[in-house]
């Protein structure tokens, strides 16, 4: 809860994804939660979770068809 909580405050201190970076895509970004990565979006100030997932899984994947290909 703490971690979802600080989101709101500082929204922009998370990282662009690793896996989207490389392909330019800066529209996303990731705080850990260990093992989980947090998934979010800030648009107009708001703060969008999109995905909260497994760390170990296979995220390149995960990503592409949970973000780009929606």
């Amino acid at each position: 809860e703490k971690t979802f909580s600080t989101l709101s405050e500082f929204p922009e201190r998370g990282v662009y994804p690793k896996e989207l970076l490389k392909l330019g895509i800066r529209e996303y970004r990731e705080i850990f939660f260990k093992p989980y990565r947090i998934i979010y979006r800030v648009m107009d100030k708001n703060v969008y979770v999109l995905l909260i997932v497994d760390g170990r899984r296979d995220m390149q994947s995960l990503l592409q068809r949970r973000l780009l290909d929606a």
